[in-house]
């Protein structure tokens, strides 16, 4: 019974441990999918996703099991291909990039990761017993198990060499395993055909587009089932034997209603129907285009019946299709967006994970009701890998989408999110060709508790209309700003919104929704603002290419002309981007503020300028030999900034703790305690971090979580809350426990299940068993408490079984037991 108390206690010590850190990334765009065991795994670019629940179970109603990327081992989040291993009860995951994971009982392993480029790049897995054939860019890779041998051994590769010009070209895009054994192989300007035991042997292999009507193009699409072939030649559908021999081909017309679309995704099912999906798929931006809203088609070989299936009609979703296959006599579907479908009854159920909207993650911020609000814009206008793609919001456990067709955004290329003093959230945007793109420059207000959307630009501010179903006439008197092109957003700390205004300057709106006025920054050419930052003290104002940055050391609004521009920044900060600004009050110092910059990291203390670096810790400017003098350097073994790697700084965020924490371009994360003066490092060596390529830092009050915006997706980490949840005491617990203090760790006492004490201040006092005070704590900023095991008097307690006692601020009691050992 003791043992099972250890294991029970250490369980949850390592449950609420491992809550530190949080991987979060889209997966409802979908490349593939395979069913194995009781599970149904689908891969997408943000990791695999494994859902359970009956076959008779609607797909919608499954569960979902888990989430695989990059913090678990992955070698990549972009997961195109997945392969079910019999032999080893393994499921091969192969990247885009990176090679191949394998998912087994023990664990995961990573395959490939020392091949060349174009071999890790996995277009194609089939397993047959104990051997996997591999296709890439660069040939078919053959691996086998050996029983008893838990990883997979290189058995073979086959390319236009080792073939004798068999396969003439090595980028292999599709591939399958017929029911006869014969293999064939797709790629630019063929298909390629051999027996699975004539593999090694040059002259078995054959051209099917040599002895057939299948004409040579860039881009094929193969399937079969069990005595047929189908071929997408383009945009052509062919059908014959799986026998290459057999001489009698159909062609099948893929022009419907006079419109030819790209076909994305085919397969031939086991009752003879063929069925399409349709978009061209655009590998720089990862999406799919279509030419109308006709998304998938079911062509039946027997009947000559045809049914095609329409955007958002009969059941079907928004997104192409990206993949099609069939799993134990059903047709499932991956869609770019809408997760996966199942073909059920004449109806279509749909799997589509509750999860943001998408990975580039450029800017997060929360509301007053504690919703976490992201986006991902950039500066041009046209789309992004992976981003520009709306807003997601995160609340009360839920994401949700806004989009340029599901609500009035403006335009899915939000650069910015502010939230101003009425909780209504600002969307800023770049200036687009609205003929092209249909999206307005500007920005979009959006009061989610009145559901009313504003839209402002250089014309003024406008209503929804939502009988006329269009946005009215301009408001009398209403703001204007400077110009339509938003790099940015931010609320001061008077409640007024800065509005940047990319070729213009700063327009300032107050919380009444007037223009109290605008200002340029002094000595800039172009008004190319980027960033603006006010702290209660000064206005920090950044521009590109020119000025850089720029202090107005007073706490009023800047004026172009007026005199509290400060002279004195080091010429650095006068090149190179500014990526943010975090002050901080420290017990020592007072103000200082921390500068990330494309030059470096900085520090103002309102009388010296400081930089730090990766081997002397802080050097100090001096204007009179414009030099950067050596001012304070590491101690021996000291953690250093970034751990001693070059990088440049890309965001930076002062949490409400006095810590700075600065994100990189290479690196990850480095965070300094300007009290302690020391860094703390996290990068993908020793955190589950998705990307050591950080794009943007915010903060989550009510979970205490930092929120870590990545080119692939968002981490958290608990760093301490604000705000606490509505609860009560409920179950206390401390862990460890038993706890074996040794004058460096402590033991922890949570309330659960919300892991918070209640709202306001609570106490905790600490009993000997004979009911004597051992010591009064205070409450961390976890809201938990946290006992290292000494007494008032600073000593270390003897062994034994103590006892603690919680009361909330409602006068609410708590209780609980620990045991010590010394």
């Amino acid at each position: 019974m003791k043992t099972l108390l250890i294991l029970l206690m250490a369980l949850l010590s390592a449950l609420l441990f491992g809550q530190n850190w949080q991987t979060i990334n889209n997966v409802n765009h979908v490349y593939d999918i395979e069913k194995y065991s009781d599970s149904i795994f689908f891969s997408s670019w943000g990791g695999v996703v494994e859902i359970q629940g009956d076959s008779a179970v609607p797909l919608s109603q499954m569960q979902e099991q888990r989430k695989i990327n990059t913090g678990d081992g992955l070698v990549s989040n972009d997961i195109r291909q997945l392969a079910k291993v019999d032999f080893y009860q393994s499921l091969w995951m192969g990247s885009s990039f990176s090679g191949i994971s394998v998912l087994s009982e023990p664990g995961i392993q990573n395959v490939g990761t020392d091949l060349s480029p174009a071999e890790k790049r996995i277009n194609r897995m089939i397993a047959v017993g104990s051997q996997i054939f591999v296709a890439s860019d660069d040939g078919l890779t053959e691996y086998y198990y050996l029983s008893g041998v838990n990883f997979p051994l290189l058995l073979h590769r086959y390319d236009s060499v080792s073939t004798s010009g068999g396969l003439p070209n090595n980028t292999i895009s599709d591939m399958l395993l017929a029911a006869n054994d014969i293999f064939y192989l797709a790629y630019n300007g063929g298909i390629s055909y051999v027996h699975l035991d004539s593999l090694q042997v040059s002259s078995a292999w054959h051209s099917l587009v040599d002895s057939s009507p299948i004409p040579s193009t860039n881009r094929y699409l193969i399937s079969a089932n069990g005595d047929k072939l189908s071929v997408v030649a383009g945009n052509s559908i062919y059908v014959g034997s799986i026998d290459p021999d057999a001489s009698s081909w159909e062609s099948i017309s893929t022009v419907f209603g006079n419109v030819s679309r790209q076909i994305s995704a085919m397969t031939l099912s086991s009752n003879d129907e063929i069925w399409l999906g349709y978009g061209t798929w655009d590998e720089d931006l990862m999406l799919y285009n279509t030419v109308d809203d006709t998304l998938l088609t079911r062509i039946d070989l027997v009947d000559d019946n045809i049914r095609h299936w329409m955007r958002e009609r009969d059941s079907f979703g928004y997104r192409p299709v990206s993949r099609i296959k069939e799993l134990d006599g059903k047709i499932y579907l991956a869609t770019w967006g809408n997760g996966i479908a199942r073909y059920e009854d004449g109806l279509w159920q749909y799997f589509d994970p509750d999860s943001i909207a998408f990975p580039r993650i450029t800017m997060a911020t929360a509301d007053q009701n504690s919703a976490l609000w992201f986006c991902g814009g950039h500066r041009a206008d046209i789309p992004v890998r992976k981003g520009t793609m709306g807003v997601t919001m995160y609340k009360d456990g839920h994401w949700q989408s806004l989009q340029h067709h599901n609500s009035l955004l403006h335009s899915n290329n939000i650069l910015a999110i502010e939230v101003d003093s009425r909780n209504r959230k600002w969307f800023g945007a770049w200036n687009t060709n609205t003929s092209v793109t249909g999206y307005l420059n500007g920005i979009t207000i959006y009061d989610d508790a009145e559901e009313k959307w504003l839209y402002l630009n250089s014309l003024g501010m406008r209503e929804w209309n939502e009988d006329a179903q269009n946005w009215g006439a301009v408001i009398e008197d209403s703001p204007q700003i400077l110009t339509s092109t938003i790099s940015g957003l931010h609320k001061d700390k008077h409640d007024n919104m800065l509005i940047l205004c990319y070729d213009g300057g700063v327009s300032v709106i107050n919380k009444h929704d007037e223009a109290i006025g605008s200002f340029e920054v002094p000595g800039s050419l172009r008004q190319l603002v980027s960033m603006a930052y006010h702290n209660g003290r000064q206005y920090f104002i950044a521009t590109l290419r020119d000025v850089g940055l720029a202090i107005w050391n007073h706490d009023s609004i800047p004026e172009t002309d007026g005199p509290h521009w400060l002279s004195q920044i080091p010429v650095e900060l006068t090149r190179g981007e500014i990526h943010g600004v975090a002050s901080v009050q420290t017990p020592y110092s007072g103000w200082q503020h921390f500068i990330a910059s494309g030059e470096g990291l900085f520090m103002w203390d309102e009388y010296n300028w400081y930089r730090y670096d990766v081997y002397i810790k802080r050097q100090r400017f001096n204007f009179a030999t414009n030099i950067w003098e050596n001012d304070t350097l590491y101690f021996a073994d000291e953690e250093r900034y970034f751990g001693s790697i070059r990088t440049t700084p890309t965001s930076i965020y002062g949490d409400p703790f006095g810590r700075v924490w600065v994100g990189s371009i290479s690196n990850g994360i480095t965070m300094y305690d300007p009290a302690r003066e020391r860094f703390t490092n996290y990068y993908q060596g020793n955190a589950p971090l998705l990307s050591n390529q950080i794009s943007n830092l915010g903060f989550d009050p009510l979970n205490g979580r930092l929120l870590i915006g990545t080119g692939d997706g968002l981490n958290t980490l608990r760093i301490g809350r604000t705000v606490k949840p509505e609860t009560e005491l409920r179950t206390l617990k401390a862990f460890p426990n038993p706890f074996k203090p040794d004058g460096n760790n402590s033991t922890q006492i949570v309330n659960l299940p919300v892991d918070s004490m209640p709202a306001g201040d609570n106490e905790c006092h600490i009993y000997s068993a004979s009911g004597q005070l051992v010591i009064k704590l205070d409450e961390n900023p976890f809201a938990r408490f946290e006992w290292d095991g000494r007494n008032r008097a600073g000593n270390l307690v003897s062994s034994g079984v103590y006892y603690f006692v919680i009361s909330s601020k409602d006068g609410n009691i708590g209780r609980g037991k620990l045991a010590v050992i010394r």
